[in-house]
C-alpha cells in the first residue's frame, strides 16, 4: 500500500505531523516501535500553552515561575501573567498521538532500518517490511536513523532521576558555563537531571541527548527533519516541546503544499528560519559561558526588577526573537555589574 506521507516518530513533532496530514485528508502512517522512554524534564511552556492551550489529563502540576541559580547565587523569576505546566511526558505524547490516530492516521510499530529516495517517491524499510509513499518526515528523535539521513549530531548528555521529595511550584535552574541542571516539580516527586557536554554524568539515572542547534540542511527531496532529530531546541534553556510541535506543523504544512504544486521542500527550511530566529538567544548563551558573565547575569536577575522581567520574557516566549539592540542593552546592563567587586566570590 502507498501512502502519501509517512511520519516516522511518534514524538510531538511526528504527532503534530501527521496530526494536520490526515486533517488535510492525506493517507498518512507514523511508523514508531513504541519502546522507549524519552528522558525530559516535561514543561509546557508559556510560549506552548499560548499557542496550543492545555489539556489537563497530562498535567502534573502548575507553575508560577523559574528559579535560576549560579552557585550559591540564586534569582527567582515569578511569571506576572504567564502559566507554564509540568506534565507526564509519557501521557503527553500518548495523547498526541492518539489525536492523529482519531483523526485518521495509521500506525505501525515498527522500527525504521533504512529510507531511500527513489525519483517520484520514497522507500521506507522496517523490521518487518518495506513501504513505499510520496514523502516522509524523520521525527524520531536524536537517533541513529535521524543521524543516517542528515539529523542533528551535536548533542549534550543528560541525567535524569526521579526522586521523592515534596515538589514547589516553580521549575528550577542551576547554571554552569555551557551546562545546566534542573529539578521539575511534579503531582508527588521531582525530576533532577545534570547535563554534560563531555559525556553522561557520572550519576545514577536515565540517559538522554539534548540537541545543541538546529543542523545546516532540513530537507531533501522527498523528506523534513522535524523536532529534536532537526535539532530544534532553546539555545538558552534547552526547551523543545515547543519546537517539536510547531516544526511537526510546518513540515506538514510544506509537504501538503508540495504534493499540490504551491511549493518545494526547500520552502521548509525558509519557512522555520523565520519562524524560529534562534540567533538572540544562541547569543545570550554564548555570552553566559563565560563564568564571570553567567555570574554576572544571575545577579542582575536577583537585584534588578527591570533585568528580572527581561529574562522573565525570554522564557514566557514574550521576547524569543531577540534584536541585536537588545544584546547591547543586556550587555551594557550587564557590564555595570563587575564581579571582582562584590564582597566575596559565589560558593560553588
Amino acid at each position: 500500500m502507498k501512502y502519501d506521507c509517512i511520519v516516522i516518530g511518534a514524538g510531538p513533532a511526528g504527532s503534530a505531523s501527521a496530526l494536520k496530514l490526515s486533517s488535510l485528508g492525506y493517507k498518512t502512517l507514523i511508523i514508531d516501535p513504541r519502546d522507549t522512554k524519552k528522558v525530559c524534564a516535561g514543561i509546557l511552556t508559556a510560549q506552548y500553552v499560548k499557542r496550543y492551550g492545555i489539556n489537563h489529563d497530562f498535567v502534573e502540576k502548575e507553575l508560577k515561575g523559574t528559579r535560576i541559580s549560579f552557585c550559591d547565587i540564586h534569582a527567582q523569576i515569578s511569571y506576572r501573567k504567564a502559566v507554564e505546566y509540568s506534565i507526564n511526558r509519557e501521557s503527553f505524547d500518548l495523547f498526541n498521538l492518539n489525536e492523529a490516530l482519531i483523526d485518521g492516521s495509521e500506525l505501525r510499530k515498527e522500527r525504521v532500518s533504512s529510507i531511500e529516495e527513489k525519483g517520484a517517491h520514497i522507500m521506507i524499510r522496517t523490521n518487518k517490511e518495506s513501504i513505499t509513499a510520496d514523502y516522509a518526515i524523520i521525527a524520531s528523535g536524536i537517533s541513529d536513523l535521524s543521524k543516517l539521513y542528515g539529523g542533528t549530531r551535536k548533542c549534550a548528555f543528560c541525567v535524569q532521576q526521579k526522586k521523592y521529595v515534596e515538589p514547589d511550584n516553580y521549575y528550577e535552574i542551576d547554571l554552569q558555563p555551557g551546562v545546566y541542571s534542573w529539578v521539575a516539580p511534579k503531582k508527588n516527586h521531582v525530576l533532577t537531571g545534570s547535563s554534560s557536554l563531555a559525556g553522561f554524568p557520572d550519576i545514577p539515572g536515565e540517559k538522554g541527548l539534548i540537541p545543541l542547534g538546529p543542523v545546516k540542511k532540513t530537507f531533501s527531496k522527498r523528506f523534513l527533519l522535524a523536532g529534536d532529530a532537526a535539532g530544534f531546541v532553546s539555545p538558552f534553556e534547552g526547551e523543545g516541546l515547543y519546537y517539536s510541535r510547531r516544526s511537526g506543523e510546518i513540515a506538514a504544512q510544506i509537504l501538503s503544499d508540495a504534493m499540490s504544486g504551491k511549493n518545494t521542500l526547500n520552502d521548509y527550511q525558509v519557512r522555520w528560519k523565520k519562524e524560529f530566529d534562534f540567533s538572540g538567544l544562541t547569543m545570550i548563551s554564548y555570552l553566559i559561558s563565560d563564568r564571570r558573565i553567567l555570574e554576572a547575569f544571575v545577579r542582575l536577575t536577583r537585584d534588578s526588577e527591570e533585568f528580572n522581567n527581561f529574562v522573565e520574557n525570554i522564557l514566557t516566549g514574550e521576547n524569543k526573537k531577540i534584536k541585536i539592540q537588545e544584546i547591547g542593552l543586556l550587555i551594557k546592563m550587564l557590564s555595570k555589574i563587575n564581579p571582582f567587586n562584590t564582597a566575596r566570590s559565589p560558593q560553588c
